[in-house]
């Protein structure tokens, strides 16, 4: 099986170099995730974008965000398809 990595463009500008990612034991196998902090602000942007529009830098650090998210998943789904192996 043949892994293809994804690469990340860049990070959110805001995103904390210290404590960003949460890293959990499932079932004994490590789940990486967004830390709580940034789980915070995500949830602030996407409230902020319910009541107005969101200006052009945190849209995109919202954007930026969500390939982080996709990225986290893709390394989740590696580590838990070479375990289950």
């Amino acid at each position: 099986m043949t892994i293809t990595p994804l690469k990340l463009d860049n990070l959110p500008p805001s995103f904390p170099k210290d404590e960003a990612i949460s890293l959990e034991l499932v079932e004994g196998i490590p789940i990486f995730g967004a830390s709580q902090k940034v789980q915070n602000r995500i949830e602030d942007l996407l409230r902020k974008q319910k009541d107005t529009v969101l200006n052009e830098e945190e849209e995109q650090e919202l954007n930026n965000y969500e390939d982080l998210d996709d990225y986290l998943s893709l390394v989740n789904r590696t580590i838990r398809n070479f375990y289950l192996q």
